[in-house]
């Protein structure tokens, strides 16, 4: 552990030596990288928006995935390695934040609910992660797609299915076997068929040409798509007032912006999509009607086991608000 922690230090202080002269400069991890645009651009938003805000004071360098696998990148967070953090909740074992994921109102409910607040109060204490945003990736979330198109029984029964934690209920739902992979390994196992498909971010599908090894996409789509930023407490608490400021204001405009860019992103994609001969295969009402239902009430079981009291304070506080049941 020793050793990973100096590789991230020593990555973290090789991206500071050029910072801009005069600007407090922030170490940035994230899960994905360019290569994958669409993941990748709620960070460089978030950059831009703080940057923004701070007048220019505040810079940011980013590393992904190639300094740090994403599965393997709380630690570093927490332990100062590197300043602040773009992650999927789910990729973590303590993932509170996949309420967003469940709740499907936008970030503004979730603030004036208290949810965004508790969910807070948690990663501080969990994973000494300060949170800075929620950011939703677009208003519509998940789909699987498939290298060979559904069952004649209108399912998947019997197929290996990549997908991570939170879409584990679904893809069991319609018979599936669900395998944990890192988004950068999908195609290639699609590809050679370890897995017979995928269950993603439906934003994603066109950036990481996924559709050239799997051409069936399964509608309707499920959940919201919500990933974290948050950054290390005890950098936060060094923090003059005003760059504390700039750190929230700029999560919260970038927690408006991915909302409204995602979804122009995936209409644009699904149109770039269909001239590619990517099908659209919709499956019947009641198996549409049973994977939503079964990705909202498996992810309260799943926030049930790793968060505990938590996971009850945050849906008490969605009852009261109407956001749940």
């Amino acid at each position: 552990m020793i050793l990973h922690t100096m590789k991230w230090i020593g990555a973290a202080a090789a991206l500071a030596i050029a910072a801009p002269a005069g600007a407090q400069t922030f170490t940035l991890l994230t899960g994905w990288g360019p290569n994958n645009p669409t993941a990748y651009m709620p960070a460089d938003r978030f950059k831009t928006n703080v940057e923004k805000a701070s007048g220019g004071k505040v810079a940011f360098k980013i590393s992904g995935p190639e300094a740090v696998p994403p599965f393997e990148q709380m630690q570093p967070l927490t332990s100062g390695a590197f300043d602040v953090l773009y992650t999927h909740p789910a990729y973590h074992s303590k993932g509170l934040a996949v309420a967003a994921e469940i709740l499907s109102v936008g970030t503004d409910k979730l603030r004036s609910s208290g949810v965004w607040g508790a969910i807070d109060r948690f990663y501080q204490t969990t994973y000494n992660l300060k949170l800075l945003s929620l950011v939703a990736l677009g208003t519509e979330g998940y789909h699987c797609y498939l290298r060979q198109p559904l069952s004649a029984q209108g399912d998947w029964g019997g197929r290996k299915i990549r997908g991570v934690a939170t879409q584990f209920g679904v893809i069991k739902a319609l018979g599936g076997v669900p395998v944990t992979l890192p988004m950068g390994d999908v195609y290639t196992a699609i590809e050679k068929g370890v897995v017979d498909g995928a269950c993603a971010p439906a934003a994603v599908f066109l950036g990481t040409k996924h559709y050239e090894v799997a051409k069936y996409r399964v509608e309707p789509r499920f959940g919201l798509l919500v990933s974290l930023i948050g950054i290390n407490r005890d950098r936060w608490g060094k923090l003059s007032k005003a760059e504390q400021a700039a750190l929230l204001e700029g999560g919260a405009q970038t927690e408006r912006d991915t909302a409204r860019l995602g979804d122009e992103i995936l209409r644009k994609d699904n149109d770039k999509l269909a001239g590619l001969g990517v099908q659209a295969v919709q499956l019947p009402k009641a198996k549409g009607d049973l994977i939503r239902s079964e990705f909202t009430s498996s992810n309260w079981e799943f926030l049930q086991k790793c968060c505990g009291d938590a996971s009850n304070e945050v849906r008490e506080l969605a009852r009261k608000a109407g956001l749940a049941k």
